[in-house]
């Protein structure tokens, strides 16, 4: 006959190995954030462009410059609110981003200045953007996994690709029904109260009896590593870089893609095909690669892809036929679908989760403004030579240089400043 403190215990074990991890509701609930804020934010802005730039009489370019301002917000307040998210509770930020977020859109919608417009955009539309969703879903599943950390952000990130397919289409039937100044005032109230109500369900941490047995309690650490102490490291510079020069360059490819196409003589439907190839091998892509994200070394896959980056533009050096641009929609989805959550995971094992929000909000800057040189390089190049030639040369330098720095990172020391000591999850 057993003892009852073992019987007991075998219990506690048993609840323990059949019982659901929780990191993997807050991996259902970061995907389903990221649906509604990027389904309503950046895919819904193509649909305002149209209808607001007639009202105010604004030039295609002058609308355009909205996503640079908000572009210019998320990377003067992401060091910031990064900052803030490791060391303050989480799920009370992502309340007050989610107030700021949907009053922004209302604010937009009820605004007749432009100059009032701008403001909203740069500073509590970008604040609300990234403490509700692209900054600090990051955050929390940085610290709730380590064994399957790839394969929870791969998982969360195809909430980012659904926005677009499932969101965008009720914000333009919105638009359609109801004008784009009440479309953004029943879209803001919405997206404020559904953001609340999933943040209900947000834990900042796992809870110690969630740790499997043996396994020891999780170490919190003292809190985040200092900013200087973060710049100080190689490896800082090493991925920052790379990921933000494939990033950059798979911007500016996107963009071209179609222009591309119809100058090579391809009809409409065929250019925008290619947008619709890119997302959904974006989203193959992620599903993909979430069973295998945590059995490869992440340096050597984000490697690979960078290489196939460089691969990308050196393809289209050669050829513009239209089955060849499907191929490098494929491959454009690929990169830009698997690089983000690669690269999030690989700053929480690098850096440490105590520290990641710290580091995600130091390293948008420097993405932000490569971003943006290369979107202008693409305009420039063509305005200057007819064509995107040289464009494609400079980018495929570009991917050598950050597969090289990427690939260096291997080298570096791989520990974790203070305080980045994590917690395993259960399998």
């Amino acid at each position: 006959m057993r003892h009852p403190t073992l019987r007991a215990g075998l219990r506690v074990e048993a609840r323990e190995k059949f019982a659901m991890f929780y990191g993997w509701v807050i991996v259902g609930v970061a995907a389903t954030i990221y649906m509604l804020v990027v389904g309503t934010t950046y895919s819904a802005f193509g649909l305002l462009v149209l209808p607001v730039s007639a009202e105010f009489k604004l030039s295609r370019a002058s609308m355009n410059s909205a996503l640079i301002l908000l572009n210019i917000g998320n990377a003067c307040l992401a060091p910031i609110i990064g900052r803030l998210l490791d060391r303050l509770p989480v799920r009370p930020i992502i309340m007050v981003a989610a107030l700021l977020l949907g009053g922004s859109l209302a604010a937009l919608g009820l605004s007749r200045s432009l100059w009032l417009s701008a403001t909203i955009i740069v500073l509590p539309l970008a604040a609300g953007i990234l403490g509700a969703s692209t900054l600090s879903m990051s955050v929390l599943i940085a610290r709730w996994f380590v064994a399957h950390r790839g394969r929870a952000m791969m998982l969360a990130a195809i909430g980012m690709s659904a926005g677009s397919i499932l969101v965008t289409p009720l914000v333009g039937w919105l638009i359609a029904a109801e004008g784009w100044r009440a479309a953004l005032l029943i879209t803001g109230g919405t997206i404020t109260a559904l953001l609340l109500a999933l943040a209900l369900l947000l834990r900042d941490r796992p809870p110690v009896e969630q740790v499997p047995v043996g396994q020891g309690r999780p170490a919190a650490g003292p809190g985040p590593a200092p900013v200087r102490a973060l710049l100080a490291m190689p490896q800082f510079w090493t991925v920052s870089l790379s990921v933000s020069i494939t990033l950059g360059t798979a911007l500016a490819l996107s963009v071209t893609l179609v222009p591309l196409a119809l100058q090579g003589g391809l009809s409409m439907v065929q250019a925008t095909s290619l947008v619709s190839v890119t997302g959904g091998a974006a989203i193959a892509s992620k599903l993909l690669l979430s069973t295998l994200a945590d059995r490869i070394d992440r340096i050597l896959l984000l490697t690979g892809l960078f290489a196939l980056a460089g691969g990308l533009n050196a393809a289209l050096l050669l050829d513009h036929s239209y089955p060849v641009l499907l191929c490098i929609g494929v491959g454009l989805g690929i990169a830009t679908g698997v690089v983000a959550p690669i690269f999030y995971a690989l700053l929480a094992d690098r850096f440490g989760p105590s520290s990641f929000g710290t580091v995600r909000g130091l390293m948008a800057p420097i993405g932000a403004v490569i971003s943006a040189l290369a979107v202008r390089l693409a305009g420039e190049v063509f305005d200057r030579t007819g064509g995107y030639a040289t464009l494609f040369t400079v980018f495929i330098g570009l991917q050598v240089l950050a597969v090289v720095l990427i690939y260096a990172t291997r080298h570096l020391a791989a520990v974790p400043p203070a305080g980045a000591v994590p917690a395993r999850e259960p399998r």
